[in-house]
């Protein structure tokens, strides 16, 4: 017997919306996939020109600093080589030349402000924009004092100006080497960048407290316009004595002098044997300046200077009062020239 075959079964097709699905989700996470790789490449590249940039910066930066410190440091010798040797100009020339140091220096300062700074280096740019700005009012001081300072008659305000300056040129050095360049230095190593060797940048000479004694600052200023003493041989002064109202002070103990005391008198003595002009003192109580001036004396001459006490300290109170005979030019010896008393006004 035949037995017919039985019809075959549909095969139960795979997919239909489940499959539709799962393939939906396939694409889905690839293109996710692809998105988030994409992205974190344009991160990484974003990334790596920001870093590039702030790399340039940086050096960028440093060169330009590197640049303006070098050409300061050259300022300061050619100022230094000024006041080094007899250059037989007057002191209106000498002027002039230290007026174009400081036209220099303030050029210097203006770039330094115009700076693209980077915000890590803004410590380091306070320091560099501090130093110059030193340097160039330092060299005004200097150039305004000058012709005073180096006049036969000179005035203890110039010489006392122009020492001050130099401090303030002095300070600009440590405040650059100590402050500025290291940061910069540390700056560029923290970031890994490599820089440009930053110069030394000093302003002053390698003898540089030579010209922080007002002594000899006035040495050298007659040396180089060619001003010496009215007469040949030695030239000193000294302090002989310091008197307020009637009461002669005392170097060694404290002094009692009266509350209505209206001036001191300084005794002084020409100590060489040239004449001497423009006799300056400087006196300072409790704080207080004040100066007093003798027109001349002859060699051998003794003279009292007459201040009046403008200010008066606190009565029963312990004062100081410091008295500077400002030496001549060509004087040697100073250790003669000033003293320190403690002296108490009467209540």
């Amino acid at each position: 017997m035949i037995v017919a075959d039985e019809p075959e079964r549909p095969r139960r097709r795979v997919g239909g919306p489940q499959r539709r699905r799962q393939q939906y989700l396939v694409r889905r996470l690839i293109g996710v996939g692809v998105g988030l790789a994409f992205l974190i490449l344009i991160v990484i590249g974003i990334r790596g020109c920001l870093e590039a940039r702030s790399d340039r910066a940086l050096r960028n930066y440093d060169s330009s600093v590197a640049t303006i410190m070098q050409q300061s440091e050259q300022s300061g010798k050619d100022f230094f080589q000024l006041l080094s040797g007899p250059s037989g100009s007057s002191s209106v020339d000498v002027q002039n030349q230290v007026f174009a140091q400081r036209d220099a220096s303030s050029t210097l300062l203006d770039r330094a402000q115009g700076l693209s700074t980077p915000g890590q280096m803004h410590d380091a740019q306070a320091a560099v924009e501090q130093t110059l700005t030193l340097r160039r009012n330092a060299l005004t001081a200097i150039a305004a004092n000058v012709t005073q300072a180096a006049a036969r008659t000179q005035t203890a305000d110039a010489i006392t100006t122009i020492g001050n300056a130099m401090g303030s040129l002095y300070a600009s050095d440590i405040l650059w080497t100590q402050l500025g360049k290291p940061e910069i230095q540390k700056v560029l190593k923290d970031e890994g960048v490599d820089g440009q060797p930053l110069p030394p940048g000093n302003f002053m000479p390698a003898n540089a407290t030579d010209y922080l004694d007002q002594t000899t600052l006035v040495t050298k200023l007659n040396v180089i316009t060619g001003n010496t003493a009215t007469t040949g041989g030695t030239h000193g002064l000294q302090l002989d004595s310091t008197t307020i109202g009637s009461t002669q002070l005392s170097p060694d103990q404290t002094t009692t002098v009266p509350s209505d005391a209206s001036e001191i008198d300084i005794g002084v003595t020409n100590s060489g044997d040239s004449d001497e002009t423009g006799i300056r003192v400087s006196v300072t109580v409790g704080g207080a300046s004040l100066t007093g001036q003798l027109q001349s004396l002859s060699a051998g001459q003794s003279g009292t200077i007459k201040i009046p006490l403008t200010t008066k300290p606190t009565p029963g109170a312990d004062t100081t009062v410091e008295v500077a005979v400002t030496p001549v030019p060509g004087e040697q010896l100073t250790d003669n020239n000033t003293s320190t008393y403690t002296v108490v006004f009467s209540s």
